[in-house]
């Protein structure tokens, strides 16, 4: 339904009068199926977010292709990228940044309704009913406004929205890392019940391998920018083996949005021209230091991007 292909990102930035690049996502590829979540993991700065924005259409990529149902997102018309915005929606990080305080929960559903389906009256009002519905919150959250719902409930008010255009595809960036730990656990369990429902496919960015494997079908580890390790059957999970992917694994649980395991993932800390790892890998070999490793089907549907595995 959706590729990614070789897709490059680069920031610049100006500190103390001095220019400095940043690549965000780097010869990148990947591919949506119809109906399956894919779930892109890494630390904070790795990249995953600003694909998330690419392939929503917030960002432009520098150089790659991003193909709708084999046909290009980006260089359309107007009215092109208007129906194609219906097709794929986002639900950000932050629910409270990502809504107008001064809406309530109605105002907030019925926009999508109202712009792409033109409803109106008792039509409106019975969608947004179900839409609630459908996220477990009540008729009576329709008055509501913002500060009014937990971070829980305003995510699944952000979700009801994101659902209200009937997409095809939806972008749930780091959907959980600011929520409590039982609500993270509702929210999963919501989208894997809506997903089973509509038959839409998913994008799920996550610094957490365990809330990933939960909903996802396949799974991409992504580190500076490049995708290190990738299984398209979440039943091989048991043998992703890149050691970036490993320490991950071993932080099952530990991974907060303010934790201290948690790097910042630029171009700053990888002072290799090799493998972008290679400052942290323990099983690092001298051409590490210089060359860039391939990624390789290693299996069949098991990708890896390593010299030493």
């Amino acid at each position: 339904m959706l590729e990614v292909k070789d897709v490059r990102k680069t920031y610049k930035t100006k500190r103390f009068g001095r220019t400095t690049s940043v690549k965000a996502v780097s010869e990148l590829s990947l591919n949506i199926e119809k109906g399956k979540c894919l779930g892109l993991v890494g630390e904070s700065g790795c990249g995953k977010s600003t694909l998330g924005r690419i392939i929503s259409g917030l960002e432009k990529p520098d150089e790659g292709r991003v193909l709708w149902e084999g046909q290009e997102i980006f260089g359309k018309y107007s009215k092109e990228i208007w129906s194609l915005r219906r097709e794929i929606q986002i639900v950000f990080q932050d629910s409270i940044s990502s809504v107008n305080p001064r809406m309530n929960a109605k105002e907030i559903i019925s926009e999508p309704l109202i712009n792409y389906f033109g409803l109106k009256g008792e039509r409106l009002e019975d969608r947004i009913s179900e839409l609630l519905e459908m996220v477990c919150l009540s008729n009576e959250d329709k008055v509501k406004y913002p500060f009014q719902f937990s971070g829980g409930q305003l995510q699944r008010v952000c979700i009801a929205r994101a659902l209200a255009a009937k997409p095809s595809l939806i972008v749930l960036d780091e959907p959980l890392s600011s929520l409590d730990v039982s609500v993270q656990a509702q929210i999963l369990n919501l989208l894997s019940d809506v997903k089973k429902v509509t038959d839409v496919s998913y994008l799920l960015i996550s610094h957490d391998l365990e809330a990933v494997y939960y909903l996802s079908d396949a799974i991409c580890v992504m580190y500076s920018g490049m995708i290190m390790e990738s299984i398209e059957n979440v039943a091989d999970f048991e043998k992703l083996k890149h050691p970036y992917t490993l320490r991950l694994l071993s932080l099952r649980g530990k991974l907060t949005e303010d934790s201290t395991e948690i790097e910042e993932v630029t171009d700053i800390n990888n002072k290799a021209c090799g493998c972008p790892y290679y400052n942290r890998c323990n099983l690092r070999l001298e051409k590490c230091k210089t060359d860039i490793p391939v990624l390789v089907a290693i299996s069949d549907g098991h990708m890896l991007r390593c010299h030493n595995c």
